[in-house]
C-alpha cells in the first residue's frame, strides 16, 4: 500500500514542475502551495496559480493546502488591516476555486523575534482581538484558519495556539511539533493534548539540535522528535500530513515517514477535499 505522503511543494522546488517530477518519483502525491519561482501564491500572480492548477490536474496530484504567510511577520495594526484587504481575499477565493478547507496561517509576529533570536511571550489582548476577527471573517467565507505555531509568533506552541483559539469561530491548528522542539529543545509531545480538537493539518520534521540559532533538520526518527508516539496521538486525525524536510535529505524523510506512517493505519489519512473535488 502506498502511503499518502503530502509535502510542502517548496520543500522541493520554486519550480512546480520540478517539485512534482521529483516529487512523483518518490510516490509523493499530495502537495501544499507555499513559495513558487514567481512569488509566494497566491500574490505571485494569476498565471502562475493557474500554472500550478494545470500541472497538478495533468499530473492527477491532489493539491492539499495553501499558505499565503499571512499574519507570520504582522506586528502591527495598519500591516493586520493591509493583509486582510489585500491578501487574505485573494488567498480564500484560490482557496474555494481549488476547494481547500480553508488557509495556513501563522499567529502574529512577536516585536524583533527572528528565526536565530526568539523568545516566549504571553500575547497581549489585540492579537487576540485579531485572530477572532480573522477567524470570523474566515468562518462567514466558509474557511478556515490553521494556525501553525511559530517560534518567532506569539503562536508559538499548540496549548498557546489552543489557549487563543478556543471558543472562535474559523479557526484551527497547523500541528507542526519540529516548530515546537525548535523553541523548546525538547520534544513536545506534552503539547498535542491542547491541540487534539483543533487539528486540521500536519506537518513533519524532526530536529537533531541548534547551533548558534540555527537548526539542525533531520529525517523523522533522527532527531529529538517520537514520531511514534505523536502518530499514535494522531490516530484518530484523517487529515492530510505533508513532509516539511527544511534541507534535510528528501528521500531519507520519505523513508522515515513511510515506515513510521505505516505502523498507525495509514488507510484512514485520506483529505476529503482537493482540487480535484470541485
Amino acid at each position: 500500500m502506498t502511503t499518502p505522503i503530502g509535502i510542502v511543494s517548496d520543500e522541493i522546488s520554486r519550480d512546480f514542475a520540478e517539485a512534482l517530477r521529483i516529487g512523483l518519483s518518490l510516490g509523493i502525491r499530495r502537495y501544499e502551495i507555499r513559495n513558487l519561482a514567481a512569488g509566494r501564491a497566491p500574490m505571485c500572480g494569476d498565471a502562475a496559480m493557474l500554472e500550478v492548477e494545470r500541472l497538478a490536474r495533468d499530473a492527477g496530484v491532489e493539491i492539499t493546502a495553501l499558505s499565503p504567510g499571512l499574519f507570520k511577520l504582522t506586528d502591527y495594526e495598519p500591516v493586520f488591516r493591509r493583509e486582510m484587504s489585500e491578501i487574505y481575499p485573494r488567498a480564500a477565493e484560490w482557496a474555494h476555486r481549488w476547494n481547500l478547507p480553508g488557509l495556513i496561517v501563522f499567529g502574529f509576529h512577536k516585536p524583533n523575534a527572528t528565526e536565530s533570536n526568539f523568545y516566549r511571550a504571553d500575547p497581549p489582548p489585540h492579537i487576540a482581538d485579531w485572530i477572532a476577527e480573522a477567524g470570523d471573517r474566515a468562518a462567514s467565507d466558509g474557511l478556515t484558519l490553521m494556525i501553525e505555531p511559530e517560534p518567532i509568533c506569539y503562536c508559538d506552541t499548540a496549548t498557546t495556539t489552543a489557549s487563543l483559539i478556543a471558543g472562535r469561530k474559523g479557526l484551527a491548528i497547523n500541528y507542526d511539533p519540529g516548530n515546537v522542539a525548535w523553541l523548546t529543545g525538547c520534544d513536545p509531545l506534552d503539547d498535542f493534548d491542547a491541540a487534539e480538537d483543533y487539528i486540521a493539518n500536519v506537518h513533519i520534521k524532526d530536529l537533531k539540535r541548534v547551533v548558534d540559532g540555527v537548526p539542525e533538520w533531520v529525517p523523522p526518527g533522527e532527531g529529538i522528535i517520537d514520531f511514534d508516539a505523536h502518530l499514535q496521538k494522531l490516530s484518530a486525525y484523517c487529515g492530510p500530513i505533508s513532509l516539511e524536510p527544511h534541507g534535510a535529505d528528501l528521500a531519507a524523510c520519505v523513508r522515515a515517514l513511510r515506515s513510521i506512517y505505516e505502523n498507525h493505519t495509514p488507510e484512514r489519512h485520506r483529505s476529503d477535499r482537493s482540487i480535484y473535488r470541485i
